[in-house]
């Protein structure tokens, strides 16, 4: 027995919302976290904060209502799947709001590690691009709201834009992970921070990367579906994920980096006598050096 068309076109939309209502809630959490523990942050900060968090519940009622429009008030009218729904639309410009939004927020910091504008400007350019390419697709939705007119029209620009969005953020994350390699000290506790900084960019420009290219894969092996919906819907979620972890992670890091390895040093009980002097037998039993180091680590508070 062939599955259902209306499986097979929405099955991608609604595992896609699904995943974005559970990753909704860890941004909430996320989100409630840092409200805790990041009181004193600058103002700019939170405004950041709050308004991913907004951006991120707009996306996600709007992904809901696009489902809710094609399985349930369009149960009975199977006709209604091959028109595009106003909010789809809407949901995926807002996801590439939020995806540019945190590629300036990663790029702001690897001008503060470089003071390269060459390299910024680069990646600012590139990550703008990529924006205008995903935004114009979505206007194109609302002006052909055939599925299959849109495809057509679309389909290069498509392409074009996720291809851009695999090497805005592989750029970002190799840049990143080059200014924080280079800023290594040679000091084993030090080092470790860097690492676990290194791994953590890394991951994070591999995870969105690899879901761009899954959007790409879908969408050109699985022509008459919306699978790759599913995979778009995630990439937001993504991104938001990414950046709330890296600001709310920053305590753990610093507090590990402001551990300070004591090693009292204390001139004590040195000979008071000429270098040509010998020293009496009790002096030299009770010669002693003690050394006192502490070691001081300033936080950058520049963090877009």
């Amino acid at each position: 027995m062939a599955p259902s068309p209306v499986i097979a076109i929405m099955q991608g939309g609604l595992c896609g919302t699904l995943a974005t209502m559970f990753m909704y809630g860890i941004i909430c959490m996320q989100a409630f976290f840092y409200i805790q523990n990041y009181a004193s942050d600058k103002k700019r900060l939170k405004i950041l904060v709050a308004s991913i968090w907004c951006l991120e519940t707009v996306h996600t009622a709007l992904s809901i209502h696009f489902v809710e429009h094609y399985l349930i008030l369009n149960f009975y009218n199977p006709e209604a799947l091959e028109y595009v729904v106003w909010s789809m639309s809407v949901t995926y410009i807002v996801g590439f709001v939020i995806a540019f939004s945190v590629n300036l927020c990663f790029i702001w910091r690897i001008w503060l590690l470089g003071k390269s504008l060459w390299i910024s400007s680069c990646l600012v350019i590139l990550a703008t691009i990529r924006f205008g390419f995903g935004v114009g697709n979505c206007s194109m939705s609302l002006r052909y709201t055939l599925w299959a007119v849109f495809r057509d029209r679309v389909y290069p620009t498509m392409v074009a834009g996720w291809v851009l969005s695999v090497l805005a953020d592989s750029a970002i994350a190799c840049a990143l992970c080059c200014y924080l390699h280079a800023h290594r000290t040679g000091i084993r506790r030090t080092d470790s921070i860097i690492n676990r900084l290194l791994l953590y960019t890394i991951n994070t420009g591999a995870i969105t990367s690899f879901f761009a290219v899954l959007v790409i894969i879908m969408f050109l092996a699985i022509p008459d579906t919306q699978a790759f919906v599913a995979f778009v819907q995630v990439q937001s979620k993504l991104y938001a994920v990414s950046l709330l972890a890296s600001l709310n992670s920053r305590k753990s890091t610093l507090q590990k980096a402001q551990m300070a390895i004591p090693t009292d040093v204390s001139l004590a009980f040195l000979p008071t006598t000429s270098k040509s002097a010998p020293l009496s037998p009790f002096e030299k039993q009770t010669r002693r050096i003690e050394i006192h180091q502490s070691t001081d680590v300033y936080n950058h508070q520049d963090d877009p």
